[in-house]
């Protein structure tokens, strides 16, 4: 079910207006009187994603019927009567200098106008605030996988994060890190709360059987999808080796937990959900003596589809580094099965069938000029298959979507959906953008992106160091329309 999005552009803004009055939205840029019009208004702007938020005054007496607002974009004309003071514009193109005019009119006749330049980041803050909040659910991390509960209702999927309370972007309670959280974002209400066990030594919403220390070998989430009343999540073993310090993580195989969604839905407080089954999944890879980052092992798990309504199957989907370096090369695969046979028996595509040999895998053909991030995920579009993932090169910030009239490819229509701008801190960098279709807005999806810090002790004095970012992207440039 997609979310409402009159009621969700009206709460967004509403809470901008109300940012706006903080002191936290833009402000005019340059001379707003200097570029073609005259100093007849005076005015100035909030923004929140797409959104601006234009107010003005009047400078003097002046004699005129109504307003007339345009975007030099062209996205918005909009007329309003003389007693107006402030309007709301949408789709403003974001990173870009875009000129708003206001011109007072008499009949069809333009009497003056007066241009106001604005840029936005293109950041949707007040969305990041309901999902992350500062308080009663989870308050930073990264991962940011989320699947579609229906009713407007949406489990959202971490790795390493914390669960307290954020007071002037501090941590100031909550010290302790999940190596996985669950958190139920709910639009009806636009609230989120976390599914976590606060005691006991195992706390994360998904522990390993059998694992008494977290730190040793633990949960990092894939992707999942909802069949029925059955929600299956995908999660990545993970233990320690010898390495760098930070990154002396590696993979071991990809399990699934199958939850009921009434269930889920059920948790009214911080609870851990408790999966009716946990098995691997039937592909195994052959995990190397000594663990290596130059070993390229097969991740499946890293996205996952429901298409039983389109070409009957779920999709498994696996990234894969053959080469992992600062310029990394990587590969996808793609396996499919039913429900029946999720835990026991897959089919692997081999580039132009299907084969239950998980050898004869191939990769997907169309990504070879995007190294595909670890984290990335596959969905449907109307009529077509898009694939999201963010340039695994170091820092990059590049995103990119694919399309396909299959779910396994050939993908094609490479597009560059958004250039992620620079950070306000040298040490941070962003990874693993994600998008969430089942959000959306005035022809809209949301989608993230993770952003970490080199500096681990700043994940609690500044939590912007370990939030995801969320932006909307339009479904016609997705979809190359």
């Amino acid at each position: 079910m997609k979310y409402n999005s009159t009621i969700l552009l009206g709460a967004l803004a509403l809470a901008s207006i109300f940012q706006a009055c903080a002191g936290t939205g833009e402000t005019i840029l340059d001379n707003p009187f200097g570029e073609g019009g005259t100093a007849d208004v005076k005015a100035g702007y909030t923004s929140n994603a797409d959104t601006v938020f234009l107010t003005w005054s009047l400078n003097g007496d002046i004699a005129f019927d109504s307003y007339l607002i345009q975007d030099q974009a062209g996205k918005n004309s909009i007329t309003l009567p003389k007693e107006a003071t402030e309007c709301e514009l949408t789709h403003i193109p974001y990173n870009q200098r875009v000129t708003i005019s206001i011109s007072l009119m008499s009949g069809s006749t333009v009497l003056s106008r007066t241009d106001v330049p604005v840029q936005i980041d293109g950041l949707d803050s007040y969305i990041a605030s309901v999902i992350i909040p500062d308080k009663g659910s989870v308050v930073e991390g990264d991962g940011m996988y989320s699947i579609d509960l229906g009713d407007g209702k949406s489990i959202f999927l971490m790795g390493d994060s914390y669960i307290g309370e954020v007071s002037g972007q501090q941590r100031v309670s909550g010290d302790h890190m999940y190596r996985n959280t669950y958190s139920i974002f709910d639009y009806n209400d636009m609230s989120s709360r976390a599914l976590a066990n606060e005691k006991g030594t195992n706390t994360s919403a998904a522990v390993p059987d059998g694992v008494t220390n977290e730190g040793e070998r633990w949960y990092w989430p894939g992707h999942g999808f909802v069949v029925g009343d059955n929600l299956y999540i995908m999660q990545q073993l993970m233990f320690t080796g010898d390495g760098p310090s930070g990154w002396n993580f590696y993979y071991d195989e990809t399990h699934i937990l199958q939850y009921s969604v009434e269930n889920i839905l059920g948790i009214s407080d911080q609870k851990s959900p408790v999966p009716s089954r946990t098995g691997a999944i039937p592909y195994q890879d052959e995990p190397p003596l000594t663990p290596s980052y130059e070993e390229p092992l097969v991740h499946f798990g890293a996205a996952a589809l429901n298409d039983l309504d389109g070409t009957g199957y779920l999709y498994i989907y696996a990234q894969t580094d053959l080469e992992n370096s600062l310029t990394p090369v990587t590969e996808v695969y793609v396996a499919r099965a039913l429900e029946s046979n999720l835990y026991t028996s897959w089919e692997y595509y081999n580039g132009s069938t299907w084969s239950p040999d998980q050898n004869t895998a191939s990769a997907m053909a169309g990504l070879e000029t995007v190294a595909v991030s670890s984290q990335f995920n596959v969905f449907k579009l109307e009529d077509k298959y898009v694939l999201i993932a963010q340039d695994k090169s170091w820092n990059s910030g590049l995103i990119y979507t694919f399309i396909s009239d299959n779910p396994y490819g050939p993908w094609g229509h490479k597009t560059l959906i958004y250039q992620i701008p620079p950070l306000t801190n040298e040490n941070w960098y962003t990874y693993n953008a994600m998008a969430h279709p089942q959000i959306e807005k005035d022809g809209m999806i949301l989608v993230s992106y993770n952003v970490n810090t080199q500096e681990f002790s700043e994940q609690q004095s500044n939590v912007y160091s370990y939030r995801p970012r969320f932006f909307w992207v339009e479904k016609d440039t997705i979809l190359n329309r």
